[in-house]
């Protein structure tokens, strides 16, 4: 196990404040059927002129699939990225009709949420967490998302608008791990949910390796750290995007504590990494359009300086 920063944080912003406001303007006043040649448009201008990101893409494809991929196959790993992105405006104002839920494992959540006492939800960046706390809506299933929040401002904002509690269903992560922690605490005390990904590193943050798809990668360990503190039950879950306007909900146990003893730390945070890791792979395999990590996953992470918002597929998750 190691130090290093994460890459994904040091983007340079090439959206604008107008152009998502815009996109997320249009997408909540016109409909969502509506919304695809404006999708389309954006997967597009992506597929032409970001070359970096186009890159990622068919690295990705390639090692997700096993073969090499064409110009389309790049250009609907961007468009689902955008639809995805977009949808955040109907799942976060509540207009859902348009989309269809299915769940796997959701009764698991239902009868955690039945003993009174919250649980840590692991996730990543494949597909909507947004689809899984909206999805969840009508069962009373209380999440909140903690994540490093600051490179990401203008959406942000504009999820805030689009949804004045919003604000209050995430956790910052920031400067005062204390009070973050406390935080934590207390929703998993009132019997709530507490969702975070470790497939992203921040800056400075420890990382543990974990072989994925067949070469080692780099995840969080902050988040079996926090859940070792919490000693409470962990499940993995996942909200998968399938065109046209389908979310399949995965909820699958992962711990029912995780324990990392003084003596045999890292080798228990290596357990549990791998776990994760391998349990993530499997539910990229079955949707690979749906990962949105657009940087190199595999490559050690160049230093990292003071990160900057972004509204790139690098940045703009759903």
């Amino acid at each position: 196990m190691s130090t290093t920063p994460s890459n994904w944080l040091n983007r340079r912003e090439r959206g604008t404040v107008f152009g998502i406001r815009a996109a997320f303007r249009f997408a909540t006043l016109m409909g969502r059927p509506l919304t695809k040649l404006l999708v389309g448009s954006i997967a597009m201008w992506y597929r032409l002129f970001d070359r970096r990101s186009v890159q990622h893409s068919r690295d990705w494809l390639r090692r997700a699939t096993g073969e090499a991929p064409g110009f389309w196959a790049v250009y609907r790993h961007l468009y689902t990225f955008a639809q995805v992105v977009l949808d955040r405006a109907f799942l976060l104002t509540g207009r859902t009709k348009s989309l269809r839920f299915t769940h796997t494992g959701l009764d698991l959540l239902q009868r955690q949420q039945a003993t009174g006492h919250g649980a840590v939800l692991l996730g990543a960046h494949l597909g909507s967490y947004e689809a899984m706390r909206a999805g969840g809506d009508h069962d009373d299933l209380r999440i909140k998302i903690v994540g490093y929040f600051a490179n990401a401002k203008m959406i942000n904002s504009l999820m805030a608008e689009l949804n004045p509690s919003w604000s209050t269903q995430v956790i910052h992560l920031g400067d005062d791990p204390v009070g973050v922690m406390a935080n934590v605490q207390d929703s998993i005390e009132r019997g709530e949910f507490v969702a975070v990904m470790a497939d992203r590193t921040g800056l400075n943050e420890r990382i543990v390796e974990a072989p994925f798809f067949g070469e080692p990668a780099a995840f969080a360990s902050g988040p079996f750290l926090m859940a070792s503190i919490l000693r409470c039950p962990v499940y993995l879950v996942f909200g998968l995007y399938r065109a046209p306007n389908r979310y399949d909900l995965y909820c699958e146990r992962f711990a029912d504590r995780i324990e990392l003893p003084r003596r045999d730390r890292e080798a228990a945070l290596r357990h549990y990494a791998e776990a994760y890791a391998a349990r993530v792979e499997h539910h990229a395999r079955l949707a690979p359009e749906n990962w949105f990590n657009f940087f190199d996953f595999w490559k050690p992470h160049a230093p990292a300086t003071a990160p900057t918002p972004a509204a790139t597929p690098e940045r703009a998750h759903p």
